[in-house]
């Protein structure tokens, strides 16, 4: 490529400021230069239509619908009962913490009672007060007086109703019959 190297043409004829400024000539137009004439503007590009892409949707495949299995309604159930059962003794559990409480309040109302009662049982039951009351009347019990219980034998308990039937079956149908109660009653 041919490198563009400018040659000065213009002659200068004046020293002082118009000198460093030789394109000013005043208020007149300033007339084109050569290479701008040489360059001439680009032709308007005649406008094209863009093409238009359809698009195309790709096609889905959809599987048949399956038959539901077994072993999932299985296992929904089981789930949702034992959600029911969680749900259930949580509220027993509160229950039980209310009577928790309820008793010992009622434990520690009990306590100071006794205290209090303790104290007028030995108010009144003093010997020194009932020995001059009754005077030498009173005298300690003798040996053939005196009756002593043994319980040093073990509790028996001898159970003779009998319903008959598999115990373990009916202590299942107990244990499921107990549960739909508790969640009877949770919902009441």
């Amino acid at each position: 490529m041919a490198t563009y190297r400018r040659r000065n043409t213009t002659t200068y004829s004046t020293y002082g400021s118009v000198a460093y400024a030789p394109v000013y000539e005043g208020n007149t137009v300033r007339a084109p230069r050569r290479e701008e004439e040489l360059r001439r503007p680009p032709a308007p590009r005649p406008k094209q239509r863009e093409q238009v892409h359809r698009h195309v949707r790709a096609r889905v495949e959809v599987r048949p619908v399956g038959a539901v299995a077994p072993f999932a309604v299985i296992g929904f159930l089981a789930v949702a009962i034992f959600a029911a059962m969680l749900v259930t003794s949580y509220a027993q559990l509160t229950v039980a913490n209310d009577e928790m409480v309820s008793l010992r309040r009622e434990l520690s109302d009990l306590q100071s009672e006794n205290v209090t009662l303790s104290a007028q049982y030995e108010k009144v039951f003093d010997l020194a007060t009932i020995q001059e009351a009754v005077g030498d009347t009173m005298i300690r019990p003798t040996n053939d007086q005196v009756v002593y219980i043994d319980l040093s034998a073990p509790d028996t308990v001898t159970v003779y109703h009998d319903k008959g039937g598999d115990p373990g079956l009916r202590d299942l149908l107990n244990g499921v019959h107990e549960v739909l109660d508790g969640i009877i009653e949770y919902f009441r």
